[in-house]
């Protein structure tokens, strides 16, 4: 009885230790997952904390009438008629708004691709390779709204040089979409220069992490460069274009030049307009970069690896079933 009693403490001892050995050495697909819940919940802190109250507070004083009166805030239901006022009745919002998305929309793709034509450059080896990557960023870092207004002005350089050259003229032949957008290019060049830092960040990052043998073994086979980056090059990045884009979207999204988000802060200010207002002018906005970002995700994302990797699961899981059942 002693000798059975010591085997079953010894067995329940070796069954504590073995639970504990298994939270201390977790697998790799589970330390992984700690580690990116562990880095973004400084965010998820800050959202609670900060940006959740006025997000949801925005939502009902759009569909409400804000009464103040002394000592007291309260709320009339008005449905969606601040939403009807912003098109119906508001000249200038809806205009401002395609101006904006449209901006999103064509500026987005010539942002994406100019970091990753810099981030390519940059991930040579050459001389000075730092300074150079630190003079693309430092954009980011100096950026502030009156420097930016001061730059995008009809008075800065690039404009005067475009109005000089005839630039617009000379693009009158050529096809009306590839005109339009190398002038739209050119006009925005300093602003696509003053948005791409980050964006060449992570394009860096991502390419430092492809291995250098695949390129090798591509070159013996033969490949050209041109071969490798559409082979090996691009399909490793196609997560972070994805991610850049989206970025690139809450960007200008949220620029402060932006002429919808000064239309919405002029009307704030203004007290013959109710906040309410204000807020639903928010929230379409908002709704507008939402369904960029939504198109976006369809057209990037790899839908192949998605539902290989449902595939490689479900698989997984029939065969744990199977054994299960063999077991029984």
């Amino acid at each position: 009885m002693r000798m059975k009693k010591r085997r079953a403490s010894g067995d329940s001892a070796e069954g504590v230790s073995r639970r504990r050995m298994s939270v201390f050495h977790m697998t790799n697909k589970r330390r992984d997952a700690l580690a990116g819940l562990l880095f973004f919940l400084p965010w998820l802190i800050g959202f609670f904390a900060i940006t959740a109250y006025p997000l949801i507070y925005s939502i009902i004083i759009s569909f409400n009438q804000v009464v103040i009166t002394p000592g007291k805030i309260s709320f009339e239901p008005v449905g969606w008629e601040y939403f009807r006022q912003a098109f119906a009745v508001d000249t200038e919002f809806p205009t401002k708004l395609m101006s904006s998305l449209s901006s999103v929309l064509m500026g987005t793709p010539l942002t994406v691709v100019f970091a990753l034509i810099i981030s390519l450059l940059l991930n040579q080896k050459f001389r000075g390779r730092a300074i150079y990557r630190l003079i693309f960023f430092l954009p980011v870092i100096i950026m502030s709204g009156p420097v930016m207004s001061e730059l995008l002005t009809e008075t800065s350089a690039m404009t005067i040089d475009i109005n000089i050259f005839n630039v617009a003229g000379l693009l009158q032949t050529v096809d009306s979409f590839w005109a339009q957008t190398l002038l739209t290019f050119l006009n925005s060049f300093v602003q696509i220069l003053w948005f791409s830092g980050v964006q060449t960040i992570i394009f860096l990052a991502a390419l430092q992490k492809v291995d250098r043998s695949m390129y090798e073994v591509a070159s013996i086979d033969g490949a050209s460069v041109w071969e490798s980056f559409w082979k090996i090059t691009l399909p490793h990045l196609k997560p972070i274009i994805l991610l850049n884009t989206i970025y690139t979207i809450v960007e200008m999204g949220t620029f402060a030049s932006d002429p919808t988000n000064q239309k919405i802060v002029e009307d704030m200010q203004d007290i013959g307009r109710p906040f309410s207002y204000s807020a639903a002018e928010s929230w379409i906005y908002a709704a507008g970069l939402l369904v960029l970002m939504v198109i976006a995700f369809l057209l990037l994302n790899n839908w192949k690896e998605v539902r290989r990797a449902r595939d490689e699961k479900r698989r997984q899981h029939d065969e744990q079933r199977a054994r299960r059942r063999g077991k029984a």
